[in-house]
This record gives structure tokens, C-alpha cells and sequence, in this order.
């Protein structure tokens, strides 16, 4: 009997040590990730922050996988109509970061046109939860996943307020930006840059308690590399034209000195693309929105002539109090929304203004 209870003093002995020995290993790696998270994500300059090497010219579809970049990002928007007529719009993108440790974090929004109402959510995640495929990528943060490949995609978010699921087809062949898909950012760097500029989508819209089978058109961008994003603050543009034509421009900026780094642009139609570089095309703001939280000024408003082309257009925005506060998980704030094409063409098409300061 004695040595019964000597031996079951020697286990409690020996539990009591694991348990202590376990609760010092996990409070030592929590110890660990909380450091890392405090002085590795302070910034949205330093989240973002890489330098960049020009390499292989893009490759599809295996280039659609993710890849050993520091920043890379899947990025799709959309217009989307109900059966009952009602109108939306969408941005969904997920980004991959690689540095010390991967983090992935998702931005996702839709806005109702009818009554102007933007709804807006936001994930982190320590990690790659990415599932490994060739020529492919698959991203699952719970209930919101993206997955795609050679342009047939799938998209699907759950939130308190809205989600969506929706399918996604490429209509068009892929348009490579820049220099054969690379598109030099100076002293930031260099990045891999492609689109899926029209893609037909159908699928479901929930807005609260109201579901809505839905169709539309998106447009999808890929970009990747070892550059510096938090130097640079942009307007970004992606349109499609009732004509067939599709447009992308690019302004990037210091942003820090507001000088120019890059100012390019592509035009698609029937399959053929021509690059544009800056003196193929004049940018104006014409109208400012300023938010009320962030007291960030964004030109919701452009005229954007591309005089070769005879195109001379005026872009506005759907909804302007289309801001997105991002400080929870790239430590950012940007302006992204729907907009509406008018003056020689017609069209819709979607904006992105990233400044990060109130001068604009």
C-alpha cells in the first residue's frame, strides 16, 4: 500500500511538472509572437516594407500560384445586378507577406448603390494558410475563402452584415503590364504585375437578412515581388468600356516628397494590349471628398484623356464616403470604390486612392 501511494506522490510529481513545463513553453512562445508582432508591425510602412529584384517574365497559368515574394497580393472588384434590379459593388483582396514570418490579411467590402451604404471587413491571420497547388492558389480564413486558376475563381465571404458568393469567369486573355509583366517602382523596387480584366461573375449577395442572386463583370489583379509599398502612395484605375476597350492607370508617387516614381497604364481591346506610359495620357482630379474620420481629402472626381486614342473621359464615384480604415490590419487607410465612366466612352470601372496624409 505504501508503495502504491509512493508511486502515485512520484506521478502527481511528475504531471504537475509537465503541466508547469507546458504552461512555460506556450507562455515563452506567446512571449515570442507578441515581441515579434510589437516590433515588426508598428507601421504600415514597415508591414509592407521590402527591397526588389527583377527576375522570369510572368507565366500563366503557373505564375497564378503564390510565390517566395515579401509582398504579393490577389485583388478582385466587381459590379454585380440582381434579379430585382438592384445594383452592387465589390472589392475582395487577399495579401501574403514574407518576411521573418508570412502573414495573410483580407479586405473585403460591398456597397449597396441604392442607398449608398458601404459595409466593410477585414481579417489577419499569423501565417500561410494558402493550401499548396500548382498553377493555382486557395486561400481559407474560416468562412471566407478565394480560390482560382487560369481564371475560373471562386470568392466567398461571411460577415455579421454582408457576404457574398460568387463565380468567377475569365471572358478575355490576360493583360501583362509594364515591361512584359514587370513594372519598375525606383528605389522600391520592381513588381510582377497581370489582370483578368473582364471576368463574368454570378452567384448570391446577402445585405443583412435580404439574399439576391446576382450576375455581373470583375476585373482580377495579380501583383508580386520584393518592393517597398509603404514608400509610395497611388491612384489606381480600372475601367471597362461598353466598346470592349479596358483601361488600367497607374500613378505612383514618393510619399514622402509627392514626387512622381511611375506613371503608366494599359489598354486592352479584342485581346490586343499597348502599354501607355506618361505622355500617352493627362490625369485630373476635378472634384475632392473629405472623410470625416480620417480627414484624408480623396479626388473622387478625374478626367483622363488618352489623346492617341481619342478618349476623353470623366470618372466619378458611385459613393464617395467609400473609405476604408485598415488600421487593424495593414495599419492604412485608403479610399476604394465604384465609378462611373462618362464623355466619349461609356462604361463602369472601379478607383483606389492611397495617401495616407491630408494634402491631396
Amino acid at each position: 500500500m505504501k508503495r502504491i501511494k509512493s508511486l502515485f506522490k512520484r506521478y502527481r510529481f511528475s504531471r504537475t511538472q509537465f503541466i508547469v513545463s507546458a504552461i512555460f513553453f506556450v507562455a515563452c512562445g506567446f512571449g515570442i509572437w507578441v515581441i515579434y508582432e510589437v516590433v515588426h508591425t508598428q507601421s504600415a510602412a514597415d508591414w509592407y516594407e521590402s527591397k526588389a529584384e527583377n527576375g522570369n517574365l510572368v507565366t500563366l497559368p503557373k505564375d497564378d500560384a503564390p510565390h517566395k515574394a515579401a509582398m504579393e497580393w490577389w485583388y478582385y472588384n466587381g459590379h454585380l445586378i440582381s434579379e430585382s434590379g438592384k445594383q452592387y459593388s465589390f472589392h475582395y483582396t487577399v495579401f501574403l507577406v514574407s518576411n521573418i514570418a508570412d502573414h495573410i490579411v483580407s479586405h473585403a467590402s460591398i456597397n449597396e448603390h441604392q442607398t449608398g451604404k458601404h459595409y466593410t471587413a477585414q481579417r489577419r491571420t499569423a501565417g500561410n494558410p494558402s493550401t499548396i497547388k500548382e498553377n493555382s492558389f486557395e486561400f481559407i480564413q474560416g468562412d471566407w475563402h478565394m480560390l482560382g486558376s487560369d481564371g475560373r475563381d471562386k470568392l466567398k465571404i461571411m460577415t455579421n452584415e454582408f457576404s457574398f458568393d460568387l463565380d468567377l469567369t475569365s471572358t478575355k486573355l490576360p493583360v501583362f503590364h509594364g515591361e512584359n509583366g514587370i513594372i519598375p517602382l525606383k528605389d522600391a523596387g520592381h513588381s510582377y504585375y497581370y489582370s483578368r480584366t473582364r471576368m463574368a461573375v454570378s452567384g448570391v449577395v446577402k445585405i443583412n437578412n435580404t439574399t439576391e442572386k446576382v450576375t455581373g463583370i470583375s476585373w482580377f489583379d495579380h501583383q508580386w515581388g520584393d518592393f517597398a509599398v509603404g514608400r509610395l502612395s497611388w491612384e489606381w484605375f480600372s475601367l471597362q468600356l461598353n466598346d470592349g476597350i479596358d483601361l488600367m492607370i497607374y500613378q505612383l508617387h514618393d510619399r514622402k516628397t509627392n514626387e512622381p516614381i511611375l506613371f503608366i497604364g494599359s489598354i486592352d481591346q479584342n485581346g490586343n494590349t499597348e502599354n501607355l506610359v506618361e505622355k500617352d495620357f493627362n490625369i485630373a482630379p476635378r472634384r475632392k471628398w473629405t472623410s470625416n474620420k480620417s480627414k484624408i481629402s480623396y479626388p473622387t472626381e478625374w478626367a483622363i484623356d488618352i489623346p492617341s486614342k481619342n478618349i476623353n473621359l470623366v470618372v466619378k464615384s458611385i459613393n464617395e464616403s467609400n473609405e476604408f480604415d485598415a488600421m487593424l490590419t495593414t495599419y492604412n487607410i485608403y479610399w476604394e470604390g465604384a465609378i462611373q465612366v462618362q464623355g466619349s466612352h461609356t462604361g463602369s470601372g472601379f478607383m483606389e486612392l492611397y495617401y495616407m496624409d491630408k494634402k491631396h
